[in-house]
């Protein structure tokens, strides 16, 4: 009986797609090359660059200036174009659309946030905010739009212009706006390179935050190590290649790092020395200058100590001998104004 031919082997699992990312990936690259000049002139800018970045990650691009991380930063958002290799939004392969289609894709699902904060000087920090939506004719959505002003408390500097702005609440201002629109990512340049240290690490706070409880998405490009720190990872170029991919444990928060310092500063001696501070009430022991009354001046004495001189005052009884003397009454009655001035004091 002649066999049945046998079909092929199917394996279980699904062969991926050229272009299917794994459904959290929300930014892939894949073997990218920049070139610029020629011959001698030539510089490979990124060569063979392949990396992914997934929902809800913070992630530092460094390098040394020419590294290639701001080419790769332009190539991932769109806003340049690499001699070979495919980028992919979100699933979407940006090779081979025309203009149109990626000025959607730019307005639609990134955001971009610069050195420079490009707030029109005009408006309020809440229409800089609403900018983007309203020139895609589109209503932003409330709750969203509460939560990222919400995390970047810029809740009360709204109805303020930018020239009413510090160079924090400007970029934050900035932020919102990139973010008004619920963008697949955030990419941004040097967000930080024209503020003060305080306001930078504020901001990266800010970013971190959004990341972790709203699942946002963004790749900030940084030479400052200090930045970096705040991600969640760190992707090192050098010659346009990567040379490090590496994951970012965050620091202690400095409210956390302030709490723990505080019990070592509360077991500083001064609180005790504060507390013997009653001790300086060795000066009620002046009362012991009702001692004194018999010499006016010692009442004048600041120094306890002499008051132990007083004592010396039993010399006086020589005095005496003046009382016996009938012609002086009037010393007797200053003599018992001062004993009730004593007991007064008393």
């Amino acid at each position: 009986m002649p066999h049945a031919p046998s079909l092929p082997h199917r394996s279980s699992q699904p062969a991926p797609g050229p272009t299917t990312p794994p459904t959290d990936v929300v930014v892939e690259a894949r073997d990218l090359t920049k070139v610029y000049g020629s011959g001698e002139a030539r510089v490979a800018a990124l060569d063979g660059v392949s990396l992914t970045v997934s929902r809800g990650q913070f992630v530092a691009v460094m390098g040394p200036s020419g590294s290639g991380k701001s080419t790769l930063l332009h190539c991932l958002a769109g806003l340049d174009t690499p001699a070979s290799g495919h980028v992919l939004i979100a699933g979407r392969d940006l090779a081979g659309m025309n203009d149109k289609q990626l000025t959607a894709v730019r307005r639609d699902q990134l955001g971009f946030v610069f050195q420079a904060f490009n707030l029109l000087p005009t408006l309020t920090a809440e229409e800089n905010i609403l900018l983007p939506t309203r020139l895609a004719h589109r209503t932003p959505d409330p709750n969203w739009q509460n939560a990222v002003i919400a995390a970047l408390g810029i809740g009360d500097r709204l109805t303020h212009r930018p020239a009413e702005l510090s160079g924090g609440q400007q970029q934050r201002v900035a932020i919102a706006r990139a973010l008004i629109g619920r963008p697949q990512v955030v990419f941004a340049d040097e967000p930080t390179g024209a503020l003060d240290t305080a306001s930078a690490a504020s901001l990266l706070q800010a970013l971190a935050r959004m990341c972790d409880n709203l699942g946002q998405t963004v790749v900030m490009v940084t030479h400052d190590e200090n930045a970096a720190a705040a991600t969640n990872r760190v992707i090192r170029l050098r010659d346009g290649r990567i040379i490090g991919d590496d994951a970012v444990r965050r620091p202690t928060s400095t409210h956390a790092a302030a709490a723990q310092a505080r019990p070592a500063g509360a077991a500083t001696p001064a609180a005790p020395t504060g507390a013997a501070a009653p001790a300086g009430w060795v000066t009620p022991a002046g009362p012991a200058t009702p001692t004194d009354p018999a010499t006016p001046t010692g009442t004048a004495g600041t120094a306890a100590p002499a008051g132990p001189a007083g004592p010396a005052a039993p010399a006086g009884p020589a005095g005496p001998a003046t009382p016996a003397g009938p012609t002086a009454p009037t010393g007797t009655g200053t003599t018992a104004n001062t004993a009730a001035t004593g007991r007064e004091a008393r």
